[in-house]
């Protein structure tokens, strides 16, 4: 595929020759200046100011800029993308809400409904900040992601919806940027997890029955904050995973509780292990400096060092990940090849300067499509309203 050490970071052609800010920028590797270059917020709102017609061209622009750059982050994203030419915008829509586990079935004796709760409400809404809020932030709009517990990408919304292109071109995301992370992730699945992710991709509810659709029992069990855990969730992912119907029964009692506890978090730590690792991957395949799950954040330079030991191909780096069983002592042997040659740090690093320098000029592109559209152009002031009472137009006296 494309290590690092062999690759030679080649930025976009000029925009036909109209956009100085952005050709000449990136060609030369100058960036604009501090004190006039708009930030991001700024930069979507200039082409929210656009008319409809002139936002769907840039963006429209910005796309076949991205399609034909030969710059370091463009070659990850075609290698992806060139895998799935006859599909690579087809695949199923996404679940409206996850699914619910039914108390009739796994606890008939203690028959407490479970109903989604409208999470605008104060009461509710809290519950979804403590448990997912902090966790989900991305400055990114998605419009693919991974299931994991059905082994596949599912689409979130239209990809070349114009505003969530100019959204995150505004922070020097690709158009694709998504999709490759979900495809990325799921070359890295190799399955072994599949009865724990459905098991733990239900929806979280309290011991009232209020569900949530924001959260799944995996996102409140990840939060590490104390959670309630009712039975009737408790007892089907049991059921699910073990098939063991009979060592604890709802009412589960008081003495038996940790044991049950017990029990799924061995199931919550194989999934946690396995899935935090690939999304870690996913995620830094493209993106230099992502928030990342699992408490991998301060290890950007190692997963990097990870992706140059296997050139950057998703295949190879499929084929050398480990099993649960195996995850401790791979750990241990790629992060001291990923830490201690110079080599292969020295690579890891120009990867993610190369990767930063993909996001800048992507930025900067959109931004120079902006100004040729007179994004940001003085605007003429509104004409001041008539006076009440003034003559018509055209001459004459009010009567």
């Amino acid at each position: 595929m494309v290590s690092h050490s062999k690759t030679r970071r080649v930025f976009a052609a000029p925009l036909l020759a109209l956009l100085p800010i952005a050709s000449a920028q990136a060609q030369s590797g100058e960036t604009a200046p501090s004190n006039s270059a708009p930030n991001d917020a700024e930069l979507f709102a200039a082409w929210q100011g656009l008319s409809p017609a002139d936002q769907k061209d840039t963006v429209d622009w910005f796309v076949a800029e991205c399609d034909r750059a030969k710059d370091f982050r463009s070659t990850l994203e075609r290698f992806v993308l060139d895998q799935h030419r006859a599909n690579r915008f087809d695949w199923p829509a996404a679940s409206e809400q996850p699914p619910l586990y039914d108390t009739a079935k796994h606890a008939p004796a203690q028959l407490i409904p479970r109903k989604f709760v409208d999470t605008s409400k104060p009461r509710f809404s809290a519950t979804v900040e403590k448990l997912v809020g902090g966790r989900r932030v991305r400055d990114l709009r998605p419009a693919y992601g991974y299931d994991w517990s059905a082994g596949s990408v599912a689409m979130e919304a239209r990809w070349d919806e114009p505003e969530r292109i100019a959204f995150n071109a505004c922070r020097g995301l690709s158009p694709y940027t998504d999709l490759v992370e979900a495809l990325v992730e799921q070359q890295l699945d190799g399955g072994e997890v599949r009865a724990e992710a459905r098991a733990f991709s239900h929806a979280y509810s309290d011991r009232s029955g209020n569900a949530y659709r924001e959260i799944t029992l995996y996102e409140a069990w990840s939060s590490g904050t104390e959670i309630e855990m009712p039975d009737v969730e408790c007892l089907g992912m049991l059921h699910d995973l073990e098939d063991d119907w009979s060592s604890f029964v709802a009412p589960v009692a008081g003495r038996k509780q940790r044991p049950l506890y017990d029990r799924l978090g061995i199931h919550y730590a194989k999934l946690r292990k396995y899935r935090a690792l690939r999304t870690a991957l996913a995620r830094t395949y493209l993106s230099a400096d992502p928030v990342l799950p699992g408490g991998y954040g301060p290890s950007k330079l190692r997963l990097n060092g990870f992706w140059e030991l296997q050139s950057s191909d998703p295949v190879k780096l499929a084929e050398d990940l480990p099993s649960v069983k195996g995850w401790g002592k791979w750990f241990e042997e790629r992060a001291a090849q990923a830490d201690d040659d110079p080599e292969v740090v020295a690579r890891s690093r120009a990867r993610m300067k190369s990767l930063e320098e993909s996001k800048d000029w992507a930025r900067r592109t959109f931004e120079g499509i902006l100004r040729e559209y007179g994004a940001f152009d003085p605007r003429p002031p509104a004409p001041a309203p008539e006076p009440v009472g003034a003559p018509p137009k055209g001459g004459g006296a009010p009567r």
